[in-house]
Parts: structure tokens; C-alpha cells; sequence
């Protein structure tokens, strides 16, 4: 469907541009004769070509509108009840990791979309390609420094893979419902695995300060 597509906006497109060329001959045309030889017909053939570019142009917006629609229909059959029966770890943050990404603000949008998954609302991970990796720099790009150590970065780069691998699944109107399943489950654990690493490295900060403080009460009372 989406090659059929394609190929008729592609025919709109060379019948727009042969409609321009025309069009700009005969105003030309039209600019260096007399008065007295403007004809009628002059007039006819100006206005078809008006007409033909108009058409042309609403063709093209509406098989544009047409495309979306596809794209929408396709994943409408998956419901709140099939993303409910994905089996897999769900990790969410911790306390102490909640504080420490709170103003994350890239990050707070992500996992709001993850609450629309669960809906079955997939319009942020179905749009464009282009909106969704701006997205993804911003999100790398405004990470707490704390929180930059090998293993969290690692999963960082994963969740972008699967992100964009649910992002080309979710716009192809070709891929069967256990298709669009499978790589919605596999950003998910992505997801929840970045938040696994993040509550281990909220712990491991957490022990290392409670041994700080027993070690000062020790040289105290020594």
C-alpha cells in the first residue's frame, strides 16, 4: 500500500512540475504579445493549467493523509490487554533514583510515553522519524552527569536501538501484530533495564556514604 502510495505521489509530482513549466512558457508567452494577438484561447489554456496544478497539489495531500491513516490503522488493533500480556522484568526507579533524574526533563517525557504504551497510544513512537532522534540527542545530550558511568551508557544505547527499531516496525503498514508486539516488548525491557542501572548505581552511592559515616563514628569514638 505504501508503494502504491509513493509511486502515485511521485506521478503528482512530475504532473506538477510539467503543469509549472507550462505555465511560466505561456506567461512569457503571453508578456510579449500585443494585445491584439491575445486570443481567447490564450485564456482557455492558462486557466486548465491553474486547474491541473490545484488538483495536483490536493492529490498530493491527500494520499499524504492517507498514508498516516494506514499507519494508524495498523497498530489500532493492539490493545491495553496485549501490552498487559507481554511477560518480562518491569524495573522501576527507585527512590533515591527518582530524586537524582527529577530534573531530568527528557527522560519524565519518555516515561510518560511508556504510560501511553500501556494504553496502547503509540502516536509518539509511530511519528516521524526525523522529531524522534532529536528527541533521543536531547535526551542524551541533557543527562545528569552523575549518572554517566560505562554500564548506564550501555543502556542508553540500547533503549535508542529499540526505539528507533519500534519507530520503523510501528510505520510500516506490511508487519503483522506479533511483530509490532515483539518490539514493543523489547524497548520496554530496554526501558526497564536502564532503570535497573540507574537503582544500582543510586545503591551503590547510598552504601558508599553509609560506610563513610560508620568509619567517621569509628575514628570518633577512637
Amino acid at each position: 500500500m505504501t508503494k502504491i502510495l509513493r509511486n502515485g505521489t511521485a506521478k503528482n509530482i512530475k504532473a506538477l512540475k510539467y503543469a509549472a513549466t507550462i505555465t511560466v512558457y505561456l506567461y512569457l508567452r503571453v508578456q510579449y504579445l500585443k494585445p491584439s494577438q491575445i486570443s481567447m484561447r490564450h485564456y482557455t489554456f492558462y486557466f486548465f493549467v491553474c486547474l491541473l496544478i490545484c488538483a495536483g497539489c490536493k492529490n498530493a495531500s491527500d494520499q499524504k493523509v492517507e498514508e498516516t491513516k494506514e499507519i494508524t490503522e495498523n497498530i489500532r488493533d493492539i490493545t491495553p490487554k496485549d501490552i498487559e500480556s507481554l511477560r518480562f522484568d518491569d524495573y522501576t526507579l527507585s527512590g533515591d533514583s527518582k530524586k537524582a533524574l527529577e530534573n531530568w526533563q527528557k527522560y519524565q517525557e519518555l516515561s510518560t510515553q511508556v504510560d501511553y504504551i500501556n494504553k496502547a497510544d503509540f502516536s509518539f513512537f509511530s511519528g516521524d522519524t526525523k522529531v524522534l532522534k532529536a528527541f533521543i540527542n536531547d535526551f542524551k545530550t541533557e543527562m545528569p552527569e552523575a549518572i554517566k558511568t560505562a554500564p548506564i551508557l550501555s543502556r542508553v544505547t540500547a533503549l535508542e536501538t529499540k526505539l528507533l527499531k519500534l519507530n520503523s516496525i510501528l510505520r510500516l503498514d506490511n508487519m503483522d501484530k506479533a511483530t509490532r508486539l515483539s518490539a514493543i516488548k523489547e524497548f520496554l525491557v530496554a526501558m526497564s533495564y536502564f532503570n535497573l542501572q540507574v537503582n544500582k548505581k543510586m545503591e551503590l552511592e547510598a552504601n558508599r556514604v553509609e560506610e563513610n559515616n560508620e568509619n567517621n563514628e569509628t575514628n570518633i569514638e577512637n
